[in-house]
């Protein structure tokens, strides 16, 4: 899984990329086909308030996942989105799950069938 943050407007410290990079790095558990997370933290001035926008675009096969956010600093942005994600991904994947199961019936195989065959 790559990593791809950008802060439009403002240079990210070296600190603040490792957070980023850690917190969003346990999104594997819940899908493990993620091929790129796209990060972008946008710092926004709303009229006496400063605002962070931190937008996900999970690359995964098929339909991307974008996710967005916005709070009064980084760290609580990010947070927010790897929650967001996190509740995403989940629902993904038992969608995923439920409609291979549809496809495919669960056959049980009897005593009778499974001794036909041997």
């Amino acid at each position: 899984m790559k990593f791809r943050i950008e802060t439009p407007g403002h240079r990210a410290s070296p600190s603040l990329k490792a957070f980023v990079t850690q917190k969003l790095s346990s999104l594997d558990r819940y899908y493990k086909d993620i091929q790129e997370i796209e990060v972008t933290l946008l710092n926004e001035v709303k009229g006496s308030k400063e605002v962070v926008n931190c937008t996900l675009n999970i690359r995964i096969p098929g339909k991307d996942e974008y996710i967005k956010t916005r709070s009064g600093i980084f760290e609580d942005a990010v947070l927010k989105a790897a929650e967001a994600a996190k509740r995403r991904l989940r629902i993904r994947k038992t969608q995923l799950q439920l409609a291979k199961k549809s496809k495919s019936p669960n056959r049980k195989v009897s005593a009778k069938s499974a001794s036909k065959k041997a």
